[in-house]
């Protein structure tokens, strides 16, 4: 499953996507961090959308933690979501009018060495300031064996400025990795 994933990265990476995605900020993590974030996010208003494609687990051991998300560092109640997963059997759920967003998973410390849940989550028109920001994702991992398929929303019209992602109860382990792409597009 997480090959599945990282081969739809990979492809995309090359310019299998038709060539209009660009790498705009990557973060590894050199040791382990409750949070990552990108700022400053205003220029590249150039985009019509970003994506941001991530590569992480957690430090806590047998349990999955998931990512939660806050855009311009507004903690209000003002983010809903929704997933879709599988894993064998299907689950569904949402949370609304939360403090953040729940966005996606992380494969837990005892997955198998250097097994990492990928993720790619889509901004749609990020710097539009006459809608609401929605979001959707596609999140694999091991521990548990998972697929989701979900979608946000932050109900607040200002531009994109900043985001920032949470581990759920513990952190990121050393070598995560967050990459930020926009996308240019009518």
């Amino acid at each position: 499953m997480s090959f599945m994933l990282l081969g739809i990265l990979n492809s995309q990476a090359a310019g299998g996507g038709g060539g209009a995605y660009d790498l705009l900020e990557t973060t590894t993590l050199t040791s382990a961090a409750a949070s990552v974030s990108f700022t400053g996010l205003g220029s590249y208003s150039d985009y019509t959308h970003l994506q941001v494609r991530y590569a992480a687990r957690t430090t806590r051991g047998s349990t999955t933690d998931l990512i939660e998300m806050r855009l311009n560092g507004n903690s209000g109640s003002n983010y809903a979501s929704h997933f879709l997963r599988g894993d064998g059997s299907v689950g569904s759920g949402g949370f609304s009018s939360v403090t953040v967003m729940r966005i996606g998973h992380l494969s837990a410390a005892s997955a198998a060495a250097n097994n990492f849940a990928v993720g790619v989550i889509d901004f749609l028109d990020a710097f539009s300031t006459n809608k609401n920001t929605t979001v959707r994702s596609l999140t694999g991992g091991t521990v548990p064996n998972e697929i989701t398929l979900g979608s946000g929303l932050f109900i607040n019209t200002s531009s994109i400025t900043s985001m920032e992602f949470d581990n759920l109860a513990g952190n990121f382990v050393t070598g995560c990795r967050f990459s930020l792409y926009g996308i240019k597009g009518a």
